[in-house]
């Protein structure tokens, strides 16, 4: 899958966004334009050829607990609905728009509907009397080619890998998970581990890794940060990360306090595992400043090469349209797979992996580790979802090789 920035509207007084405003905004302010009332729209000029298109938007809801705690969002295409969302917290939401759809006309216009908009007035806030719903700082609009990759050898939408049972031939029963892992996927624990890498949001994958018996150097791998600055990190290839003003460690945590990096550039937190007494503040700014520009480098080789499973967890609810923009990002360098892991749901078990798209899977999980211990976590869950996933990958490539093949033979 080849993706491509199209268009980048900008909606800071600076930014470019007059000229394709229709109804419904407000007068732009110096970081975002508000929309208002329940519905507004956007008017993009006709298109360049593409299978397909996708549609990112940065907003930040108006909200007020208890009263009004999230702002619905329904994003049309010309009258079509390309997908809903209910937002509580800043995001980047991300829309995939069909290719015949997107060129239907010369002009595409897209209608925002946000029917909880509300007045601040009434929350006693300000004397605003603006039905206020989201403030909007950036929208972008991708064509993505498939050329590659024709339809017919994408594994199908809604392919689903169920948890499978720990019985082996003949009915025996295999004494634990890792052994149903090792052989569904023909690997060892570390060689399964050691076929992902975490990109957020926390350090419980990477833990889960260590568990293996599998050390992989990751920028990730221990961090979190939001998923917003995450996909602004991909995008740029994390341009300028590790520069010395932009590291502070700070000690935290008790009875033994550890050196925790605070990055600004693109709000990366992570431990160090080392502590009080053991380095100063000035050594730990100077390795670590080091250490990532090494792990940044090494991050984007890995998603040029395409080889590894990217992982990423939310505690939290989180809707596909959070997910979507950072899977569009990790793509523009090659054909990369995406395994966004959730909660168990009734009709999903834990350890069930399924198709959303070509190159994005969702893993289901029976738990997270408590915020405050990432060292609890579900070994067996985890274990679950990595089988699951590599044979599923496994699959993708047999697909994509067999794609190949057939055009080799057809240009012979």
């Amino acid at each position: 899958m080849e993706v491509e920035c199209d268009l980048t509207i900008g909606f800071a007084a600076t930014g470019n966004s007059l000229a394709f405003l229709g109804g419904g905004w407000a007068q732009s302010e110096p970081e975002f334009t508000w929309v208002t009332g329940a519905e507004s729209h956007l008017v993009l000029p006709r298109v360049q050829e593409a299978d397909a298109y996708f549609l990112t938007l940065d907003v930040i809801p108006f909200i007020h607990c208890p009263e009004l705690p999230s702002q619905r969002l329904i994003v049309s295409i010309d009258d079509t609905v390309v997908g809903s969302s209910e937002i509580s917290r800043p995001a980047l939401l991300g829309y995939r728009i069909p290719g015949a759809l997107a060129r239907s006309s010369d002009r595409m216009v897209v209608t925002l509907q946000h029917p909880d908009a509300a007045r601040p007035k009434d929350f006693g806030d300000s004397g605003d009397e603006r039905l206020l719903a989201f403030a909007v700082a950036e929208a972008k609009l991708f064509r993505i080619l498939d050329a590659d990759r024709p339809a017919e050898h994408h594994l199908p939408t809604g392919l689903i890998l169920g948890p499978g049972s720990e019985r082996g031939p003949g009915g025996r029963e295999d004494r634990d998970v890792a052994e149903w892992a090792a052989r569904r996927t023909g690997l060892t624990l570390p060689q399964i581990a050691l076929k992902f890498e975490s990109v957020g949001e926390n350090c419980e994958f990477g833990l889960f890794q260590r568990r293996c018996d599998a050390e992989p150097l990751g920028l990730l791998r221990f961090s979190s940060t939001f998923v917003r600055n995450l996909v602004r990190g991909v995008e740029c290839g994390f341009d300028g990360l590790g520069e010395i003003e932009d590291i502070d460690p700070r000690l935290e945590g008790a009875p033994r306090a550890e050196y925790m990096i605070h990055e600004k550039k693109y709000g990366l937190v992570y431990h160090t595992f080392v502590y009080e007494g053991q380095r100063s503040a000035w050594l730990m700014r100077e390795q670590e400043s080091a250490r990532l520009k090494f792990l940044r480098r090494k991050f984007m080789e890995d998603l040029q090469v395409a080889e590894k499973i990217f992982v990423y967890r939310f505690a939290g609810p989180i809707a596909e349209e959070e997910i979507l923009p950072l899977h569009m990002a990790l793509n523009r360098y090659g054909p990369v797979t995406l395994l966004w892991v959730v909660l168990a749901e009734r009709d999903r078990p834990a350890g069930t992996v399924e198709v959303l798209m070509p190159g994005l899977l969702k893993g289901y999980i029976d738990r997270f580790a408590p915020a405050d211990n990432a060292h609890d976590l579900s070994f067996d869950g985890w274990l679950r979802v990595c089988a699951n996933a590599c044979v599923l990958d496994r699959l993708q490539s047999f697909a994509v090789r067999a794609a190949r093949t057939d055009r080799q033979d057809e240009e012979c």
